[in-house]
Parts: structure tokens; C-alpha cells; sequence
């Protein structure tokens, strides 16, 4: 889903000056204004006919995005935060109602404005139930299409397959997940010895010798280091016009950060065949690298939370430990890649996906829960200075149990810490923070 966790990425997307496809802004207005609130469920259909949903800003006109004004009055901001009312007013024109949440910001221009957080439609996709005069036709299908930040009837065939293969891909993993769950065998090239995997390591090489001051510091600090490589390899399965698209279509936001993080207020790396960022936030505890690729590999390093929050909860228990791994930091950012992964899968239609990946400067690290849970033991402290681990997984199977995947990723390299817990127990553990 598309997501805004944070003041400081709300504005970085205002700070362009103009909409996204997955992002639209819309002047102040009054929830009980028929006109205003069927032009928001215009927006809000499209947005929800997207792939993987989209935003839209309520109080910012679309004249003046980038000097963020003029804002909601008081008012308006508790009607737009007022849940049960929003989604009356929208489930009044769309069908069937969009699932959305509400959050208000003070920008720095010193105005507030709702955003809309759009989740991509669970099964089917929104159709307009009720017509409003030179707003809304009743039957009509609002999409975002590309190239044209506006939110509009459905105006060509090709636009039309977008939203059908959401349905289709929906139905795919679907099937895959019930078949997986009725031990029902599916198809897979799972037997065959990925040849590619030097090719893969050579461009991975090429991509990490742009360095910069945040490589530096990463590789001073405890960090992950990951590659989310589609096979079979090729090194043309994108164009090089295709990688910014291709990837802010791929970005997971399942909690406050995205992965991967795009600064758009800084200029991307281009290297002809990858792209890349390189940021440290100076507004919150993140620092990462990453790059693209157009074989359709993916890498990323990533600072360790231990590393980064100065919080007494993510200090190491043992006096003998240098600092410490916390298990809810691998385990969410391993079920964030193998999100990742699918999405890769899902639009590249691969044959099958290989994950490397490694947790490197830990040298003397123990490993702790960082949370109120009690089911890491003490003492478990690892002496190696990197733990590395690797997978291939069938797309199919892959597609069958991605938060499984995940939570067998993070067992892949918690296990080398000497944990061991059942698979069920972290499964658990990211429900309750990402929910089903």
C-alpha cells in the first residue's frame, strides 16, 4: 500500500511542486460539500485502482503544492479526521467502499491539511455507484493513468489491462496461498542450479564502487546488506528509462519507512545501467543505500536500529557484548524484502527469485528481543564480524506465503545467534506490527 508515516516524506512530495500518479492534492473544502467530497471520491477510486494504492492531500491547492498553502481551517481538519463520516461520504459513491485511513499534519508552512491513505482494492475493482453532475458518472471506473497525474474515467484499453492484471495477480496469489495451505504441489524450477550467480555477483560489485560519505559511515556501522535477485539472469530485463518507474512501483511501506526510502528532494544516482540513492535522514534514525538494477536486481544496505536510536531498550544485557542485533529489526526488514521480492516477481514475471543476504560489522554482538517479548535467552552473542545466508525460492512458492518467507529469511540469520524459536512465534510478531 501507498503510505505517509512521517512529516518529513509528506513534504518532500509537496516540495516538487506538482502531483504523482500516486499522489494528488486537493483544496480546502467541507465534508457535508457534496461537489468537494465527490471530487475526493474521485480521487480516492483512482487512487484505489492503482497498484498498491496512493495518497491524496486535502488543503493544498494544486497551484500552489509547493508552497504548501493555504491549508484546512480548523474545522475541516476535524471533519476530514472523523472517520465514520469520511467514510460514509465516500462509501456513498464508490463501490464497493474504499478502504482508507486518515491522518492530519502541521506543515512547516504553518497550515494543516488530511491526508487520504488509499489501500490498492482488496478484491475487485471500485466502480462509481452514484453520479454527481460534471464530477462522477454512475458505472464509471476512475484510474490514475501514466503519464497523467489526474484522476479520470478509464480512457483507453491499456489502462483498462493495468487495473485487470491487479484483479488477475490478486486471484493468482490467492490461489497459490489456499493451494499451499491444501499441501497441493506446485509447479517450480526449484531442482535447477542457478548459473547465473556470478554474473549477479559481478554487477553487484560494479553498483557498490560509487561510494560516498553514507557508504562510509554504513560500513562503519552495523548494518544489513541484501541482494533480491529474478532469475534467470538478464541484463536488458529493463531499460534504463524503466528503472525510477519499475522501482517506485516495487516500494513496500509497511511500516513508518519504505523500502527502499526515495529523497526525492535530491537528484537519483544514474549509472546508464542502475540507478541509486545514497541517504541519511537528518529528521529521523534511518540511513541507507541502494540500487537498482536493469537485470532486476535489487540491492540495499541498511543501518542496523541498535545503530542508530538511542534507546535503553536496544542496548545489549551482556556486559561482555559490544553492542547488540535486535530480533523485531531482522525480522521486519527480512518480511519487508520478501515483499519486495514478490512484487519483483508478480511484474516480472520470473521463473524464480534468490535472495543474499548478510548482517555485517556485528562482531561481538548480542543478539536481544528490543522488545517487551521474552523469547530470546541471555547470552547469545555472536563472535563473526558478518552472517550471511542465501535462498532461491519458485516465484510460485514465493507468491504462496511471502510473510513465510520472510520469517524464513530472518530464521536464516537469527539461527546463527544460537535462537531458536518456532517459526509460528515470529510469524506472530509481525502480525501484530503489520497486521495480516
Amino acid at each position: 500500500m501507498a503510505s505517509i508515516r512521517s512529516l518529513e516524506e509528506l513534504e518532500e512530495l509537496l516540495a516538487l511542486g506538482h502531483e504523482r500518479r500516486d499522489f494528488e492534492v486537493k483544496g480546502p473544502g467541507d465534508v457535508d460539500d457534496k461537489a468537494y467530497s465527490s471530487n475526493v471520491a474521485r480521487a480516492v477510486m483512482a487512487m484505489g485502482n492503482l497498484r498498491y494504492g496512493g495518497l491524496v492531500c486535502l488543503g493544498i491547492d494544486n497551484k500552489h503544492i509547493s508552497e504548501m498553502q493555504p491549508g484546512l481551517a480548523t474545522a475541516q481538519v476535524a471533519q476530514w479526521t472523523d472517520f465514520d463520516a469520511v467514510n460514509t461520504a465516500l462509501a456513498r459513491y464508490a463501490d464497493p467502499p474504499a478502504s482508507i485511513q486518515l491522518k492530519a499534519y502541521r506543515l512547516s508552512s504553518r497550515v494543516d491539511v488530511v491526508v487520504v491513505q488509499v489501500d490498492e482494492f482488496q478484491d475487485v475493482p471500485h466502480l462509481c455507484r452514484k453520479g454527481y453532475p460534471g464530477i462522477l458518472q454512475e458505472g464509471a471506473m476512475y484510474v490514475r493513468p501514466r503519464g497523467m497525474p489526474k484522476s479520470v474515467s478509464v480512457p483507453d484499453v491499456r489502462e483498462m489491462r493495468d487495473v485487470l492484471e491487479i484483479a488477475t495477480d490478486k486471484a493468482l496469489r490467492e490461489f497459490l496461498r489456499r493451494a499451499g495451505e491444501a499441501g497441493v504441489p506446485l509447479p517450480g524450477t526449484s531442482s535447477a542450479i542457478d548459473s547465473d550467480t556470478s554474473r549477479f555477483d559481478s554487477e553487484r560489485a560494479q553498483a557498490w564502487t560509487a561510494s560516498s560519505p553514507v557508504t562510509e559511515h554504513l560500513a562503519a556501522l552495523g548494518h544489513s546488506d541484501i541482494a533480491v535477485r529474478p532469475g534467470p539472469y538478464n541484463p536488458q530485463r529493463l531499460a534504463p528509462g524503466q528503472l525510477e518507474p519499475f522501482l517506485e512501483q516495487q516500494t513496500v511501506r509497511l511500516r513508518g519507512w519504505p523500502l527502499p526510502y526515495r529523497d526525492y528532494r535530491e537528484p537519483l544516482q544514474r549509472y546508464g545501467t542502475w540507478i541509486g540513492q545514497d541517504i541519511e535522514s537528518t529528521v529521523v534514525p534511518h540511513m541507507e543505500a541502494w540500487r537498482q538494477c536493469a537485470s532486476g536486481q535489487f540491492l540495499h544496505r541498511r543501518a542496523l536500529a541498535a545503530d542508530m536510536r538511542d534507546a535503553a531498550i536496544l542496548e545489549p544485557l551482556d556486559d561482555r557484548a559490544t553492542g547488540a542485533v535486535a530480533v523485531w529489526d531482522v525480522l521486519l526488514y527480512m518480511v519487508e524484502v520478501a515483499e519486495f521480492a514478490a512484487r519483483v516477481a508478480t511484474e516480472l514475471r520470473c521463473d524464480h527469485l534468490s535472495f543474499d543476504i548478510s548482517l555485517a560489522g556485528i562482531a561481538g554482538r548480542q543478539l536481544i528481543a528490543g522488545s517487551t517479548d521474552d523469547y530470546v535467552r541471555d547470552g547469545l552473542i555472536v563472535y563473526a564480524d558478518q552472517l550471511t545466508a542465501s535462498r532461491q525460492i519458485d516465484s510460485t512458492a514465493l507468491l504462496s506465503d511471502v510473510r513465510g518467507t520472510g520469517v524464513s529469511l530472518a530464521q536464516d540469520l537469527l539461527r546463527q545467534f544460537g535462537l531458536d524459536v518456532p517459526d509460528r512465534v515470529l510469524l506472530e510478531q509481525q502480525q501484530r506490527i503489520f497486521g495480516s
